[in-house]
Order: C-alpha cells, then sequence, then structure tokens
C-alpha cells in the first residue's frame, strides 16, 4: 500500500484524498488552517444556511456525481427551485432580465437595436487568435455593447474580474472550441441544438455547499490534520519527504492541493520553473454579505437567481457591488417560512479596495444595493455575516494555459509530485471533484 501525503484541507484536497482511499491509498491531509474546508463551508443558524463562498454545483459533472456517492450523499442532493431561472442585469437604473434565448434578445431593452443589427455580420466574421481574452472575443464577434451589458456582468459574477482581463480559452474553453470547430457562434449554437445537450442544473445539499467539504472531512477522520503549514517538499529515495515546524512525513507521492503561492513557495527549490509559473497567477479579493430579513422588511420580494451589475451600472452607495444572489428563491429551505436570504458578493479584481472596507461599510453598500433592486427598505436585516476572501478567485489571465503547461510539465519530470487546484482548471466546486479524480489518476501512474 502506497502512503499520499496531501497539502491542502479545502475541496479539491479532501476530495483527492477520498478518492485515492478509496482506490487502496493510504493518505495524510495537511491543512494550515484550524479547520478544513477551505472557501466551501456553510453556517447554519436561526434557520438560516449561510454558504460562505460557492453556493453549490452544476449537476452536469459526472466526477461529482462519483464523489457524492463516495461519501454517501447519492440521492441527497436539493435542486434549485423551479421559480429560480431568472438572471437580473443591473444597467441604466432599472434591472434586466438577461435574455437566454434569441427571441428574448429581439426583445430585450438591455440591448441598443444597433447592437442587434450588428449581430447580422456575426457568421461572416473569422476566427480569433488562441489566446484572446473575454472581452475581445465578444466585442470582435458580437460587438461592445455585449461586453458591457452581457459578458461583464457574467464574468464579473463568476470570476470577479473584468472580461478583458480574462483569457477565454483558460475561463470558457466550450466558447472557444465552439469558435474553433464552428467558427461562427450562431452555427454551434444551432449545432448544439441538433444534439440536444444539457447544461446541467444547480444544486447543493440540505446544509448548503458546505455540507460536501463537511462528509470528506468526516469520512476521512484522523487523515486530516489541521494546524499544519507545509514548508518544503525534497524528493528521497524514490519518494518524497514533506517538512512541516513539527515533523517530517515520507511518503511515496505528495498532491499538492493548497493555493498558488503556497504551492510555489513549497516547491520552490524541487521545481523553479513551475514555481515561477504558480507565482504568476493571481486572486482577487472578495467579501461576501449574507443577509436575512423577515419578508415585509422590503417593499417587494426577492424573484429568480439575483442581480448582476452591468459594467456601465451604477448604484449611489453602493460602489464595488458586483452583484446579489437571492439565496432563498434558488434554494428556498435556506431561510426559514416568512423570510428571504440574499449573498452579495462585494470587491473582486474590479474593486479590491472595497472588498477590504469595515463590516458597516460593506452592509451600507449591500443596503443600497437591495434597497435598489427590491424596494425601499422600511425593516432591519434579521441576519447579517459578512465572510472575507483575502484570496477568493484565482484569476485566469492571458497567458494562463502557458503557465499551467508549465506545471504540468514539472509534473511529469517529477513522478509522484502532483499540483491540483482551482487555480489550474475551473474554479467551482464540480471543477474540483474532475480535478480530485485527474489527481489520484497521476499518482496511480507514479506508484503503480
Amino acid at each position: 500500500m502506497s502512503h499520499v501525503v496531501i497539502v491542502g484541507g479545502g475541496m479539491t484536497g479532501l476530495a483527492a484524498a477520498t478518492v485515492l482511499r478509496h482506490r487502496g491509498h493510504s493518505v495524510q491531509v495537511l491543512e494550515k488552517a484550524s479547520t478544513p474546508g477551505g472557501h466551501v463551508r456553510s453556517t447554519r443558524t436561526g434557520g438560516y444556511v449561510l454558504d460562505h463562498a460557492a453556493n453549490g454545483w452544476l449537476d452536469s459533472e459526472p466526477a461529482m456525481h462519483r464523489l457524492l456517492a463516495l461519501v454517501g450523499l447519492s440521492g441527497r442532493t436539493v435542486g434549485a427551485s423551479d421559480t429560480y431561472g431568472t438572471r437580473w442585469i443591473f444597467a441604466d437604473g432599472a434591472m434586466h432580465p438577461a435574455p437566454m434565448s434569441p427571441p428574448a434578445l429581439l426583445r430585450s431593452r438591455l440591448i441598443p437595436w444597433s447592437a442587434k443589427l450588428r449581430l447580422l455580420l456575426e457568421p461572416l466574421i473569422a476566427r480569433g487568435p488562441v489566446d484572446q481574452t473575454v472581452g475581445d472575443f465578444v466585442r470582435r464577434r458580437l460587438g461592445a455593447a455585449f461586453v458591457d451589458r452581457l459578458a461583464g456582468p457574467m464574468v464579473a459574477g463568476i470570476y470577479a474580474t473584468d472580461p478583458d482581463r480574462l483569457c477565454l480559452e483558460a475561463a470558457f474553453p466550450r466558447m472557444a472550441a465552439m469558435e474553433r470547430e464552428h467558427r461562427s457562434l450562431f452555427l454551434a449554437l444551432l449545432a448544439l441544438r441538433r444534439d440536444g445537450p444539457s447544461r446541467g442544473r444547480l444544486e447543493t445539499l440540505p446544509g448548503g455547499a458546505g455540507a460536501i467539504t463537511e462528509a470528506l472531512a468526516n469520512g476521512l477522520d484522523d487523515a486530516v490534520r489541521c494546524g499544519i503549514p507545509v514548508q518544503a517538499i525534497e524528493a528521497r529515495h524514490g519518494g518524497w519527504l514533506v517538512h512541516d515546524p513539527y515533523g517530517t512525513h515520507p511518503c511515496d507521492a505528495v498532491v499538492l492541493a493548497c493555493p498558488a503561492p503556497v504551492q510555489a513557495r513549497i516547491v520552490r527549490g524541487v521545481a523553479a520553473e513551475a514555481a515561477a509559473a504558480l507565482d504568476a497567477i493571481p486572486y482577487a479579493p472578495a467579501t461576501v454579505v449574507v443577509t436575512g430579513w423577515k419578508r415585509e422588511a422590503f417593499a417587494s420580494p426577492p424573484r429568480g437567481f439575483g442581480v448582476l451589475m452591468a459594467r456601465d451600472g451604477r448604484i449611489p452607495g453602493a460602489e464595488g457591488v458586483l452583484g446579489t444572489v437571492f439565496s432563498s428563491s434558488v434554494f428556498p429551505d435556506q431561510a426559514p417560512p416568512g423570510h428571504h436570504l440574499a449573498r452579495t458578493i462585494i470587491g473582486g479584481a474590479i474593486h479590491p479596495e472595497v472588498a477590504r472596507l469595515d463590516e458597516q461599510q460593506l452592509l451600507h453598500r449591500t443596503r443600497q444595493a437591495l434597497s435598489t433592486f427590491l424596494g425601499k427598505m422600511t425593516g432591519d436585516f434579521d441576519i447579517t455575516r459578512v465572510f472575507r476572501h483575502p484570496q477568493g478567485i484565482p484569476q485566469y489571465g492571458p497567458g494562463h494555459r502557458t503557465r499551467v503547461a508549465r506545471v504540468r510539465a514539472a509534473q511529469t519530470r517529477h513522478p509522484g509530485l502532483v499540483f491540483c487546484g482551482n487555480h489550474l482548471e475551473g474554479i467551482g466546486v464540480k471543477d474540483c471533484a474532475r480535478a480530485a479524480e485527474h489527481a489520484a489518476d497521476a499518482v496511480d501512474a507514479a506508484v503503480g
């Protein structure tokens, strides 16, 4: 039986350890923080379920299904409500439904008619370069209005950044493939409609997204050790030594599932090129302000999934708010009867300074945004929580695929050294499950 040390007890590290143990390996997870789970955590209080960061995952990833089965949670998931479909975009002082179909786009006041007519040219536009930004891609194919009114809000809601700072191939590989394979997005959409693919449906667990990391950690039991900051690793006698302030851990393989800058520091002595690539992956700070209130506190109830801010959208007193998820509209059981729950995301790479404001300033901006979305607030919040993530979301900027390739090359040169995490290929919970399986495959290949 081979022994594997996993550095990092967040979603990816816990999932990798679970998969490796299922495959017959002995595992040890070393986590710097006092508790496991990373950003995927949930707090339950007073009938509310408060997700600290991620609020679920799409059910379209087979690796996520397999992971849930390993911890006995198959069939326990909760699908998003049928009423959550509308996504709102705030622009020109009003909320507009995001157009999700060609007829809806033609009716939408979000996009001006000049931009809609510009779409007639899309099938005639040539393919773009490989390493293009999302902004360049959308601007070239659809026009500038679509960057400001659709791509910008979407990118801010997922990556908390601006579309002109995000690599299309790394962040949205499916969209890049549509252009590469079909040349035209319209032709690609026609082909997809014929094939009838599923985009997946959002789901979570009864206790919130954090219930998955809790189940993973509980299943691993004493294999998870917290409060252990790993300092370095070194190759030794066909295996590896993992060093922390309290001792050394010999192992047959080591899986690095910690953030990019921590991975860089740990491997600098054995894989300098990988360390340089990892050092070049930035993170955006993000602050999540969770608010709950009695039904009558606002003039209108929250409807739909939530609201994203257009790039040219402005709410006085709410600068830095990227958007709000109406949690109790998406998952009604996350608020007690007669109450509503929302998660407002503030800061990101667009407004990093706002993410660091004090709690009262953050709550003021949240109140201003919600009062704009839901009408005048006449009561008070029933509950408030501020969850800060200084290294919240890794940024897949231009050149990201090259950096990932250098990390993977180092992994090939050093059998038994495995890199994984949401800073490489996919930031979602389901992406972490897939990355965990890939890490386990690499360990299997290295140790036979």
